[in-house]
Parts: C-alpha cells; structure tokens; sequence
C-alpha cells in the first residue's frame, strides 16, 4: 500500500521536531532518517528477512567462539558421545530384558501363591468333612503345580535375574563411565556459558534494544510520573515475579512477570448410594422382591483462592497522547484465507453499521478505509479518531494485518491496551516464556547437543521479545517519536525500585516467608522498613490461608421417593498474613560472580549473622537475605560491599554520565546538494512502495472496503490499562 501524503507528513514533522529537539539536523539527514525508518518499517519482513538469521548466525558464531577458546576436541567428544549412545542403547535393551524377568517372576509367584491356597483350602475340606475323594485330588495337584512353580522361581527364574541384573548393572556402569568422559572433555566448555550471553546477542543482533540490569529508581519514575504505569507494588493482589527494563529506539519499556492473586467460585461435588427393596407379584400370583440402588449426587458453590501468572509488556511513547483502546487477540493466523475473507466481509457489514449509528447518534467513531485492518485489529472502542488516524497510518495498517495474519511469527495471539502515553502488550506466547538465560539448561557431555540447545533457547528467546515488541515496531509514527528531556527528581526514598525487591523475595521462596500454618501458596508483598546507608530494610508481607475441612449436607430427593441428605466435603480457606524482614543491597557483579561469591566462606558466614537458614538470592545486580536474628545496620552494609568487592560509593549510586557533542554537517554543504538528496530519496521511496504495494497484490486478495472517511472531534474516554483480556 502507498505512503499517502498525510502519512509523509506525519512523519516528517516527526522527524523535524526530533531533530530539533535531540540534534541539529541538515535536511538531508532528516530525509535519510525517513528513508531509515521506511526501510525498517515492515517488522515481520524484518525479521523473516534478516534478524531471525542473524539471531541464529550470532548464537552459533558465540557458541563456536566459546569451544574455541575452551579448547575442547570436538571430534574426540563426537567419538565418546556415539560410544555412549552406543552404550546407552544396551543398557536400556538389558534393562527391558530385565524387566522381561522381573515381570515373568511376578507373574509364576501369583500363579504358585494360588495354586498353594487353592490346595490348603481344598485339602482342609477334605479332612474336615471328608465328603469327596475329588477334593484331595485337586487339592494335591494344586499342592504339587505351586511347589513346582516355587522351585522354578528359586531356581531358575532366580539366576536367569541374577545374570541379567549383573549384565543391566554391567552396561549401565559402562554407558556413566563414558557419560563422565564426556562431561569431563566438555568441563572447560560448560564453565564459560554464562547467564548474560543472550543480552549480548540481542545487543549484537538488534542494537536499537537496549536492555537494562534492573528497573532503576530513574527509570521507574520515568514510568510512572510521565506515562502514566501503575508498578506491581501497588496492586495487593499481585506479586512481582521478573522484571526487565530497557529503551527501543529511545523509548523506555518493561517487560513484567506478576503471580496475580483472585477468589473465584469452586464447585465441589458429593455422592451418597441409596438402597431399598420393592416388592410386586408375577403372573402366577408369586410375591416378587426387587433390591435398588442409586447414586444421589449433589453440588455447591464455595470461594476459593486462585492464583495465575501473567506477563505483559509495558512501553511508553509521547505519540497520540489522547488515544485510548484496546484490542484482544483474534488469532487471525489460524483462519485460511477463505475463512479470513469471510470474517472481514461479515465484520465490514457491522463497521458500517456502528459507523451510520454513530452518526445518528452524533458519536465519533468512523470507519476506516481498509475493512481489513479494522476487522482483524478490532480497536472500536477508540476515543480520538483524529490521532487514531495519525497513528494507523496507511503503512501502520498494512504492518498490523501482515502481522496478524502470519504464521511467521505468533499471529494474532496478543491484546493491545493503549492509555493515553502508555502501551500494553499481552500476548499468550509470552505466558510461556523463559526469561531467566539460565546456562544450566546448555550445559552438557554433548558438544553438538550443547550447540542445538544454545542456538535453540537463544534463538526462541529473541523470537518471543522480538513478537511482543513487533506491534509497536509496526507503526513508524512510534519508531519515529523520540521522548522529550525528562527531568528526574532524583531524591528517592529507597536505593531500590520495590518492584525488584519483590522479584528478590519471590526467588527466595515463599516458605521463607510463609505464614505459620498456610496450606496454600503465599502471595508476597514487598514494603520500604528504612535505608541502611546503601541497603534498604524491606518489609515482607505474606499472605496466604488455612484450610478447615468442612462438610455440608444437601437434600435430594431420591428414586424411593424419600429427600436424603447427600455430603459434600468442601474446603474453607481462612486468610492469614505475616510480616518478615529481609535485606536489599547491590553486589555489583553479574550471576556468574554472585554464584562465586556465595561458594566463598566470609559471604556465608555474613549472611548466617542475620538468616538462620542462610539462604540468599540474587537477581539484576541486587542481592538479598531474610534478616531475623542480629542488627543490620550502615557498617554491616559496607562489610557486605567489601566482601563483594564493591566500593560505598557505586553501591549506593549509579553514575551515567554522557556528554553527546552534536556537530551539524559542515557549514558548507550546499543547498542543492540538500535538494538533490531529498529528490532521489523520494525517488527511492516511491520506487519501494510500489515494489510493497505489487508484493501485497501477489500475497493476497485485496480486501478493502471504499468508504468516505469523516474525522469528527474526539473524546476523550480513559481505557484502564490494567484490563486484561484473558
């Protein structure tokens, strides 16, 4: 589809207002920055094309790099690995030949243990009432054939185990030795994966991503205090589980794990078995008795706790700040075209009738042009059609139902809240991903099992971050908004975002925490107690609840025509809380050197002065420890910061300190110069929009609906950023 000049314009002014802002700008430069953002402005062909190769090239250059300077023999690993396949292929054929015995030996032991009972009750008979010659017959070929299978087990079937369990034992031990091999030749391998390789490839990969260590108090109050986020720590009924915070092209965004906390009805059912006895006479005059049984089954309704973890991307840009709606997940993807051109011609009929009572009703919402991309991306509850308008650009559009409708990616598989300045993505491929970059899960005897696992979770890794900042990425109006300067107060009461805090508390477990008593799992909520100089003293409460078993009896009227009271266990749950305390402070070392760190003797020692159980957690540079014996206090704080090698100072700030020089292009560039260079990339443009608009044309059918397109004045209506589709 063809940028239109509306779209042009948008952008330009843009661009124009970024420069100003942010740099001096010739007018060729800002005619190059369009043409860059042209060229990146296709999301999923972007990836398709280019980052989900360079992604996997990356992971396997690093991957290469890491055996090269391990110095492990690939070739000789390769070698012990197929004789321990080998191996291990024996070891599981003995093990069923194994099991083919064990289970023949239990079988002839049930058949001798019958047959010895069958001859002990038949021959008791006969001696006791001596009535048939018959019974001591059987009862001593039941006698003879179970001694028979006994000796056969004890002999025998014994030492046909015996060889097999040796021959089992044999393998197996044989299969470990070469497995050890194996994981000794790969050691200095294993040893260099770190937890922070997949940053450095998503840096390598796509550097306008940026990824923070942690949510800082900067970047928190940027959130909050501009965009509008509303942090985990002021929701009671969520918990932070993972936080990661970062910029793309300049804007802030955070990706956040939450365990979310509701009571929801739970429907238990019981069961009670009726009997009774009716009578009646047959054809002869004969009195007839009947037994009945029947099963009464009853339910009820009860409260219950029940607890979900949800992620969601949160993304703050300054374009369209009065726009409000939201959208959820149709899964367009999963639909043929047949199927697709279906739902977008059933749901243009309704469009179109929204639109004539909106008119009617003096509303403001007005349909699209493209039926296609107003049906698949369905936000109709907008407030401001006017910024709607500028955000969903023509371009924007084409971007959104190219991603809706692929199976390259996830397709339409998320929800898009959008609150004025700040966006909301929650997507179910994100539900299940694994942000933690733990290495154990590449850590092998296999080198090229090693290899396939790093260049796999990377590479999905990537995959899932990428998809639920493409809706975002598809529309060039929020690639090309750059934030305004923005003035941080800078006097915080904490040295830490509470969200972190709760993320630490969270890895620490909550039977740390747990109430005395809970039988369910417990909701933690993390608090400021004070600052201990370069520490802060949170406080943990834990919310959790006991359960009573309980039974209520239900009435229901049964087959003999009598009401009976059926029992229904159910469960009570009863609220209980606790308050704990623990310790936040910085070690100012990455995972690899925290798991070091807490190997060494001084730092165990220190923490066991204030946590009995000893246990500390660490996640995005900050560490913590359950505080409750002993008095932590500004000393302590700094003897941790000399274990952990950590000066006072960078323990309780962070420095960034960037002078940007913009120098504009040299005085002497030329006007024409200027003009000749906006010419040829409006040529350029044009050239590759009309390469876009043939490639579309090829792809699919097109789909729009003319319709004359009125811009009414908005209103305003606020969207609660916080709904969730799911």
């Amino acid at each position: 589809m063809a940028v239109n000049s509306l779209q042009y314009i948008c952008i330009w002014v843009a661009v124009c207002r970024n420069a100003v802002i942010c740099r001096p700008h010739t007018h060729s430069q800002i005619v190059g920055e369009i043409m860059e953002i042209f060229k990146n402005a296709e999301p999923l062909e972007c990836y398709t094309g280019t980052l989900r190769a360079q992604v996997e090239k990356n992971a396997a250059d690093y991957f290469d790099e890491l055996v090269k300077r391990s110095g492990v023999n690939v070739a000789e690993n390769a070698a012990t690995v197929k004789k321990y396949n080998a191996a291990a292929a024996k070891a599981e054929e003995a093990g069923r030949k194994l099991s083919s015995v064990k289970s023949t030996r239990t079988f002839l032991l049930i058949i001798g243990i019958m047959c010895l009972i069958a001859a002990l009750v038949q021959l008791i008979i006969y001696f006791a009432a001596g009535i048939s010659l018959g019974l001591l017959i059987g009862g001593l070929c039941c006698l003879a054939v179970g001694v028979v299978i006994m000796i056969i087990i004890f002999t025998v079937i014994k030492k046909q185990q015996a060889r097999r369990q040796q021959h089992y034992d044999k393998t197996v031990a044989v299969a470990e030795k070469l497995k050890g091999e194996g994981y000794a030749q790969v050691a200095p391998l294993n040893a260099l994966f770190t937890w922070g390789a997949t940053r450095e490839l998503i840096k390598k990969a796509m550097p306008e991503l940026v990824l923070e260590q942690n949510l800082s108090l900067d970047r928190l109050e940027l959130l909050m205090n501009k965009y509008g986020y509303q942090p985990c720590s002021s929701d009671p009924e969520s918990s932070t589980i993972f936080l990661l915070s970062g910029t793309v092209g300049g804007n802030p965004f955070l990706f956040e794990r939450r365990l979310r906390h509701r009571i929801v009805p739970h429907i238990y059912t019981g069961t009670l078995t009726i009997h009774w006895t009716t009578y009646s006479r047959d054809s002869h005059g004969n009195m007839r008795t009947h037994h009945h049984s029947q099963v009464l089954q009853a339910t009820i309704e009860k409260p219950a706790p029940e607890y979900t973890y949800q992620t969601r991307l949160y993304y703050g840009n300054e374009a369209a700040p009065n726009l409000h709606f939201m959208r959820t997940a149709k899964y367009s993807h999963m639909h043929d075209e047949d199927e697709l051109e279906k739902i977008v011609k059933k749901g243009g009929k309704k469009l179109a009738a929204k639109t004539r009572r909106a008119a009617a009703q003096g509303g403001s919402f007005t349909e699209l042009a493209n039926t296609e991309f107003e049906v698949l991306f369905g936000a109709t509850d907008r407030d401001n059609e006017v910024e709607y308008r500028l955000m969903f650009t023509p371009l924007a559009q084409t971007n959104m139902v190219d991603l809706l409708t692929s199976d390259d990616g996830y397709g339409d598989d998320f929800d898009f809240i959008k609150n004025g300045m700040l966006n909301c993505i929650i997507s179910a491929h994100s539900q299940s991903w694994q942000p933690d970059s733990d290495p154990a899960r590449y850590r092998s005897y296999d080198v090229a099992a090693a290899r396939n696992a790093f260049i796999t979770y990377n590479s999905e890794y990537f995959k899932s971050m990428y998809f639920d900042l493409a809706p975002l990425l598809s529309i060039p109006l929020y690639r090309m908004e750059k934030p305004d300067e923005y003035i941080y107060g800078g006097n915080y009461v904490s040295n830490y975002a509470l969200g972190e805090a709760e993320v630490l508390a969270n890895k620490l477990g909550d039977m740390q925490f747990a109430p005395q008593g809970a039988k369910t799992q417990s909701l933690l909520k993390a608090s400021l107690s004070h600052r201990d100089g370069s520490a802060d003293r949170i406080v943990v409460a834990a919310y959790a609840y006991d359960t009573v078993n309980m039974v209520d009896y239900v009435p229901v009227f049964g087959g003999d025509g009598n009401m009976h009271s059926v029992p229904v266990p159910w469960i009570q749950y009863n609220p209980i809380s606790c308050a704990s305390e623990m310790e936040v402070c910085t070690v100012g070392c990455s995972r690899d050197g925290f798991e070091e760190l807490s190997a060494r003797s001084d730092y165990a020692s220190f923490v066991r002065r204030f946590s009995a159980s000893g246990a500390s957690a660490y996640a995005d540079g900050l560490v913590a420890f359950p505080v409750n014996q002993g008095n932590f206090g500004s000393a302590d704080g700094e003897e941790l910061a000399r274990i952990c090698g950590v000066r006072a100072s960078a323990a309780r700030f962070t420095a960034a300190a960037a002078t940007i020089a913009a120098v504009e292009e040299a005085a002497n560039m030329a006007d024409e110069a200027d003009r000749k260079a906006a010419k040829s990339a409006s040529e350029e443009l044009r050239k590759m929009q009309l390469q876009r608009i043939r490639r579309r044309t090829r792809r699919r059918p097109a789909r729009q609906r003319i319709t004359p397109e009125r811009i009414p004045q908005s209103e305003n209506k606020k969207v609660d950023c916080s709904r969730s589709a799911k």
